[in-house]
């Protein structure tokens, strides 16, 4: 291993990979990560724990993502596009306060 420090373009490289995979993730959606539709009846007739279970489940349900690969290939761009985007303004300040 050599001691040169990584090129100043790494971080660039980086994040244009991190969106690339990200819009990889946000194309491929398989079914078997989504989530299933709530039913649309809305009549329910459980008591107690059984209602308190649902009530919770339906509630952490509705800030769920639909698809969990959409979610993560989100996370990646924005990602991505942060770390290109503080490389890129990392060129217009002094070298001593420079990130990457």
């Amino acid at each position: 291993m050599s001691d040169q420090p990584p090129p100043s373009t790494a971080p660039i490289m980086a994040g244009i990979a991190l969106m690339g995979a990200g819009l990889l993730m946000r194309a491929w959606r398989p079914s078997a990560l989504s989530l299933p539709d709530r039913p649309e009846k809305d009549r329910h007739t459980d008591r107690g724990v059984a209602k308190a279970a649902r009530r919770s489940r339906d509630g952490v349900a509705t800030i769920l993502p639909r698809n969990m690969t959409g979610s993560l290939g989100r996370s990646l761009l924005i990602m991505g596009a942060g770390l290109v985007m503080v490389r890129v303004l990392d060129e217009f300040v002094e070298d001593e306060e420079a990130l990457f």
